[in-house]
């Protein structure tokens, strides 16, 4: 299971095969300062195509009452927003609204893979590249191979500011007090001089709000506290017995051993044990989230370990604080074991995961420490982070 599935990761190819002084760079001018990303042409002709004819506006594109526009820059104005990986931009349109660009197959030769910071990116949407969503990474991030087309790598001064910004939107659950948004790409040929900074633009904001965030509210926790000694220190989280009465039982059964769970790779039935001591953390995001309990490999979510449960949802309970602890699913009623605390507000998963506890302010910090943690392209804490045990107190 994976949360987000708009998530990156690197280059097979070195970055010399495009940087040869025969490509032409990216300027994205942003209201948050300026992003340099040198354009693989020879290696993605397709996709830069359609990227610079995009950024030109030289290709037509749809807007969002479905109308077509000629001659005019389709990305000025539009939001910056957080990705697992880094940022995203290129949307112009709400989900249920017309897609903005032209859709174009996927290029894969040569191969270029997410193993390093500063990948510039489109992304894939039903099997074909765009329309026009793109991204940058501010690290090397393996999951999102073939979840997107690497076409261009951006400078290190890019991928600060990136890591800024994904910082600044996840924190603030996507509600900065100025809104961030594109103001223009320039497309600059080799040998052309770098332009002036492009004007500010007034962005358009289809998935970005500047309101601030109202103050976490809804009902508090009742039940028994979960005490999860880990190698980085100890984490104890209030459960939410009475609004989630399926999930926390699960969780309790679980981690006492007196639920009985089917070993994915044996198919033997688990009795009396207890199934979350001596798990790793097996992913890790900063700003976003820290996972643990999946023993299957399977990050699609379609493989179990015997069992699924409901995904509860009382009014109110929502991703509205840091360190909320909730399941992880691959889509709805598809729980069962996988779980991860949420390192800050994230409105955007209200109703999909079932919300089973809220950890004290002592855990928030041990929370931060794991998630500052090194972490290797499959975003596994390096080194190894251990869950040692989890006591159930009543």
């Amino acid at each position: 299971m994976r949360i987000f599935p708009l998530i990156l990761s690197g280059l097979l190819c070195s970055a010399a095969c495009s940087a040869r002084g025969q490509s032409p760079t990216a300027v994205i001018d942003t209201t948050a300062g300026r992003l340099t990303c040198t354009l693989f042409t020879h290696e993605r002709p397709a996709t830069t195509a359609v990227f610079i004819g995009l950024a030109t506006g030289s290709t037509p594109w749809t807007a969002p009452d479905g109308s077509i526009v000629q001659a005019t820059p389709f990305y000025d104005e539009t939001s910056i927003t957080p990705a697992s990986a880094g940022i995203a931009a290129g949307v112009r349109a709400t989900q249920d609204q017309k897609q903005s660009g032209p859709a174009f197959t996927i290029e894969t030769n040569p191969p270029l893979l997410f193993d390093r910071p500063g990948l510039l990116a489109m992304a894939v949407r039903k099997g074909q590249a765009g329309p026009s969503r793109f991204l940058i990474t501010d690290h090397a991030n393996a999951e999102v191979d073939g979840h997107a087309v690497v076409f261009g790598l951006c400078d290190q001064a890019s991928v600060k500011l990136v890591a800024e910004l994904r910082h600044l939107l996840q924190s603030t659950d996507n509600h900065p007090a100025v809104p961030v948004a594109i103001n223009h790409i320039a497309i600059v040929q080799p040998g052309e001089p770098q332009p002036p900074s492009a004007p500010a633009a007034t962005p358009i904001l289809p998935q970005q709000s500047p309101a601030p965030l109202p103050p976490p509210s809804g009902p508090e926790p009742t039940g028994p506290t979960a005490v999860i000694d880990t190698s980085a220190g100890t984490i104890s989280c209030r459960l939410f017995t009475q609004q989630s009465r399926i999930a926390t039982s699960t969780f309790i059964g679980l981690a006492e051993g007196t639920k009985d769970w089917t070993d994915p790779t044996t198919h033997v039935v688990q009795h009396q044990h207890r199934f979350y001591d001596g798990m790793l953390f097996d992913r890790v995001l900063p700003d976003f989230y820290i996972q643990f309990g999946d023993i299957t490999g399977d990050i699609s979510g379609d493989t179990d370990i015997g069992f699924r449960f409901k995904t509860e949802n009382t009014p109110g309970l929502t991703f509205d604080r840091p360190g909320r602890l909730a399941f992880g699913n691959g889509g709805p009623d598809t729980n069962n074991s996988e779980l991860f605390f949420a390192l800050n507000p994230m409105h955007a998963l209200d109703g999909g995961y079932p919300i089973i506890g809220q950890c004290d302010a002592a855990s928030l910090k041990v929370l931060d420490k794991i998630a500052a943690s090194p972490r290797d392209a499959s975003n596994r804490p390096q080194p190894p982070i251990t869950i040692r045990h989890i006591a159930i107190r009543r």
